[in-house]
């Protein structure tokens, strides 16, 4: 049995590698890819540590904020004599772009990092608490024999939870490694010599993504708050009637932080193509937008998920999901509203 998880696993490896060899600008060197394996086997062999007595299956949550900032160090390494060295003209505004590129995926990582810190995300035995429930739907599907329900579990924690998600965090990144990598172009003279300065547009994605760090930090600092008042026993009576945040930005949508997060890699990706002259449109540069697109399927899936169970803990949340706008925030709709769409379906 461990034989048939182990020979899927390198089936899947192999496979995975052959891809990514053969895709321009994103060709992994060998260092990049050992750290890709090797993350992906540690995250999967921790999740066989007990910890306060059972498996923890959140080994992926804590490396997802750190896996694109490490991969981004070693693409800023690979490519340091071209990034660091004195450039002009098309190959300085390059090396520019690309080290705001770097710092945004650092600010992004860190503070992310920071956040799940001080949740408690990294104690030991912390586990997302949507794994109970994730658990049990698999188990209900499952047929009884114990061999088969291990054998399938482990293969979906080894091709989903580890391998699947951190190729997803590889994949949203490759943009930034074709951005890193485009001032050596400019510099050998193979890359665009007319871009010697900022465009306009490229100005606004770069703050727009600076702008999108900040609300998800706001976000997450309004959530954090709330709990932390809620642990407290000092939620004002309208919190306490809820139970879940409702204020601020989550007044306005039911996941801004979700959306900023999906909005980051969805413009990270447009920048970096429009900083390097990529055209997205074309077939042999749709990879690109793999990850974005992939992300966007997993949140959507994730925020399903959360959903059915706040609905399930809190009276409340649909009602507020029905004034509520899910991810783009809008104006909430009146108890009028709410009433008269209702009217209006019947």
């Amino acid at each position: 049995m461990c034989l048939c998880v182990l020979q899927t696993l390198a089936s899947v490896c192999q496979g995975i590698q052959h891809i990514t060899s053969a895709l321009p600008y994103a060709e992994a060197s060998k260092h990049t890819r050992q750290l890709f394996w090797g993350t992906v086997c540690a995250t999967w062999l921790l999740t066989f540590v007990r910890q306060r007595g059972r498996r923890n299956f959140s080994i992926v949550d804590r490396v997802w904020p750190l896996f694109p900032v490490v991969l981004a160090a070693q693409w800023v390494n690979e490519s340091r004599d071209s990034l660091f060295a004195a450039h002009e003209g098309a190959a300085c505004a390059a090396q520019c772009k690309a080290i705001v590129g770097v710092v945004l995926v650092t600010v992004w990582g860190l503070r992310l990092c920071y956040n799940s810190v001080r949740r408690g995300d990294y104690n030991v035995g912390a586990e997302d608490y949507r794994w109970v429930h994730v658990r049990a739907s698999i188990d209900r599907i499952l047929p009884q024999c114990s061999a088969v329900r291990w054998a399938v579990w482990e293969l979906f924690n080894i091709v989903f939870v580890s391998g699947f998600q951190l190729a997803l965090l590889y994949l949203i990144a490759v943009p930034l490694h074709m951005l890193v990598r485009y001032p050596g172009v400019v510099a050998r003279g193979t890359g665009n010599m007319a871009a010697d300065k900022w465009s306009c547009a490229e100005v606004s994605l770069a703050a727009l993504m600076a702008a999108l760090l900040v609300l998800e930090a706001v976000a997450d600092q309004q959530m954090y708050e709330f709990r932390q008042r809620k642990q407290q026993n000092k939620l004002t009576r309208a919190e306490a009637q809820a139970g879940f945040v409702h204020t601020g930005l989550w007044r306005y949508s039911r996941h801004p932080n979700v959306l900023c997060e999906q909005a980051f890699w969805a413009v990270l990706c447009v920048f970096c193509s429009m900083a390097t002259g990529t055209d997205l449109g074309s077939l042999d540069n749709v990879y690109l937008l793999a990850g974005p697109v992939l992300l966007i399927a997993l949140m959507w899936a994730s925020v399903q998920l959360t959903e059915s169970i706040s609905r399930a803990k809190y009276p409340m949340y649909r009602a507020y999901m029905m004034q509520t706008s899910r991810l783009i925030p809008w104006k909430p709709w009146s108890n009028a509203q709410v009433i008269n769409q209702a009217h209006a379906k019947l």
